[in-house]
């Protein structure tokens, strides 16, 4: 099913949107809507999602399996509220909280489950699943709810109820995590745009936890840990800069990437592939009721969608965060190779951002090295 981002894209009579209380009811009707789509996937030239190619003939079963297995994290209503007096639904201002629990989500997936997993309605036995998906709970105890990121978010300077950047909702998490014992995961958030690869071993050798870690008794790692690399990013000044289209592609073509968060202003998205000229994306804005009683094998169908919306690059907003997961340290080197060769070049002025092997020494600068008065070299806005 596609949507774009202000109206259905195909009519009801192709996929018709499907809630999540009526999903086992329209699941052979859906099947039937399939082959009354083969005109419009057999005009597709290039499909992602999350590194995943879908090459001709297209197989659309496949492919709805592959979009309902994400985790679909929206607006609720009815929890209990935030810091004992505050608001019981995060619908306004909540769908960036959202969206970086849909990324980080997928993080987990990728890392306890696998690329090929996929989610069955009926059937998701896998106790890793639910331990996942308990994370994201909207209760304050679950490491990463609503009530968490919130309280985060105000020693950031984000008042509760108030609206989250990319940026900003990267760090929240990112120390959420050094609290939560049961896993391992690191955060990398490349800030001014590059990646400095010694800060992400150095990273890797010590602890990450606020908390006594029975693992790391000492505080020293000696093993590589899953790496979540975030790169936030502004494409533009006030608008995106359609020269990073094909960049962005690139991203989201390599088999690490976690998609990206970003959005249109005001509104939120988690983008997780393209088709041909326009992202694929799950949208928070749906409110949906709280779920209480949150234990395994519990109804989880409104944590899914085989809905897919669509946005156009021309309209996605400037500011975005890309995602990557490296489980072992062969796939962060991987990764690098993969980035150098296909995203970011040499020379390229539209190149997203920067690999550098180390963070230069500012420091050892002399006062004649740091700035070149002389230099012929203009400035460039992008």
């Amino acid at each position: 099913m596609f949507y774009d981002d202000l109206f259905c894209s195909l009519t009801s009579s192709f996929y018709p949107k499907i809630s999540s209380d009526s999903l086992e009811q329209t699941e052979n009707s859906q099947l039937q809507n399939v082959s009354r789509n083969s005109k419009f996937f057999s005009e597709i030239d290039r499909l992602f999602i999350l590194g995943n190619q879908y090459s001709q003939p297209i197989d659309e079963k496949e492919l709805l399996k592959d979009v309902s297995t994400r985790l679909w994290f929206t607006y609720r209503k009815g929890f209990s509220q935030i810091n004992g007096n505050g608001p019981d639904s995060d619908q306004g201002w909540g769908c960036m909280i959202r969206c970086g629990q849909m990324m980080l989500a997928e993080t987990f997936i990728r890392l306890y489950l696998g690329r090929e997993f996929k989610w069955d309605s009926d059937i998701t036995g896998n106790p890793f699943y639910w331990k996942i998906l308990s994370y994201f709970k909207d209760e304050k105890l679950a490491p990463y709810s609503i009530q968490q990121i919130a309280m985060m978010g105000v020693g950031e300077g984000i008042q509760i109820g108030k609206w989250f950047g990319p940026n900003a909702i990267a760090q929240v998490l990112n120390k959420l995590t050094t609290y939560e014992e049961s896993n391992h995961l690191r955060f990398y958030i490349a800030m001014d745009n590059c990646i400095f690869i010694d800060e992400i071993y150095e990273l890797m050798k010590t602890c990450n936890k606020c908390i006594k870690c029975k693992q790391h008794k000492k505080g020293k790692c000696e093993e590589w840990s899953p790496l979540l690399l975030i790169i936030p990013l502004r494409l533009g000044l006030n608008e995106f800069n359609q020269d990073y289209t094909e960049s962005l592609k690139r991203c989201l073509e390599i088999k690490y990437t976690v998609g990206l968060i970003g959005g249109k202003p005001n509104q939120a998205y988690y983008f997780y592939g393209y088709l041909d000229d326009e992202l694929l994306y799950m949208d928070p804005h749906e409110c949906q009721p709280y779920v209480p009683n949150f234990v395994q094998e519990m109804n989880d169908k409104t944590y899914h969608t085989n809905i897919m919306w669509k946005l156009k690059f021309s309209h996605l907003d400037p500011s975005i965060a890309l995602g990557f997961v490296c489980k072992h340290e062969e796939d962060f080197l991987e990764l690098i190779d993969l980035l150098r060769k296909d995203v970011v070049k040499d020379g390229d002025i539209h190149s997203l951002f920067d690999i550098s092997d180390k963070r230069p020494d500012f420091d050892s600068l002399s006062a004649t090295d740091s700035l070149d008065v002389n230099s012929d070299d203009e400035f460039v806005l992008i």
